[in-house]
């Protein structure tokens, strides 16, 4: 049951991140040679430390948005603590207060969880928040992509310095590519065996990186993620608001849960 909520998990965040735009060309070729890896991301099954979270608030889309979520990101957190760490992002005291409640009334240890005070704008923490890598000595340091709202859509000025606030509580070195490419967490995929597959229309789109052609787009994706063979998918857009996304996500996930614990 565990594997499953990851892979909703992720597939929830892929599908949320991709929007209209260029057609994607599938395989594509590695590049040039004199092109040199600078940082390494692992598989993301691999073992690792723990899961960041950010919390849904009300400050974005109101009261109801919120309360309609919070029993979703409860039966997260009830999956993850059963075998890592969590790192719970909140808006202010007043919502860490309110979701240490929630979390004690579902019966759930607060032993492997931590708590970061960071305004945000949205929950997406897989599209906006720091990525880790390692670099060439092995040390683990924080990349910072750019974030915009996936295109302007949505409010993001919140959002898009969480990846220097991770940085700072950690004490940890920060690697600052909010001018090198505009890049949604979710719209990538890496194997870990040098396989990356992006959401082509998350990446060479208008509203995100409107003078980037693919090939600079692969050689930022070589040096930063150590890949050298890259799928770009082709999506369709969402034509609705975020908000009906994510409660067709929701009941997505509440149905296999209840599924799984019949």
């Amino acid at each position: 049951m565990s594997n499953l909520k990851y892979f909703l998990f992720l597939l929830s965040s892929l599908l949320l991140a991709c929007d209209s735009g260029s057609e994607g060309d599938g395989k594509s070729n590695p590049p040039a040679s004199d092109v040199k890896v600078i940082y390494t991301m692992p598989e993301e099954s691999e073992t690792h430390e723990g899961t960041w979270l950010q919390w849904p608030h009300e400050h974005q889309y109101g009261v109801d948005f919120r309360n309609y979520l919070d029993p979703t990101w409860i039966e997260m957190i009830r999956a993850l603590v059963q075998s890592e760490n969590v790192h719970i992002i909140v808006y202010d005291n007043g919502e860490k207060s309110r979701v240490i409640a929630l979390l004690n009334g579902a019966g759930i240890s607060l032993s492997k969880i931590d708590f970061r005070i960071y305004q945000t704008d949205d929950v997406w923490a897989r599209d906006n928040a720091g990525i880790f890598v390692r670099d060439s000595t092995g040390k683990l340091v924080i990349e910072d992509w750019g974030f915009n709202g996936w295109g302007g859509k949505t409010e993001f000025s919140k959002c898009n310095v969480v990846p220097s606030k991770m940085a700072q509580d950690l004490n940890m070195e920060k690697v600052d590519l909010n001018n090198i490419m505009i890049n949604e967490g979710g719209s990538v995929e890496i194997d870990g065996h040098g396989a990356l597959m992006a959401c082509k229309s998350s990446i060479l789109n208008s509203n995100r990186n409107p003078s980037m052609s693919q090939v600079q787009a692969e050689e930022i994706f070589y040096k930063i993620f150590r890949c050298n063979t890259f799928y770009l998918a082709k999506w369709k857009s969402w034509k609705r608001n975020n908000r009906y996304a994510y409660r067709w996500i929701c009941k997505i996930w509440q149905f296999f849960y209840n599924c799984y614990n019949e």
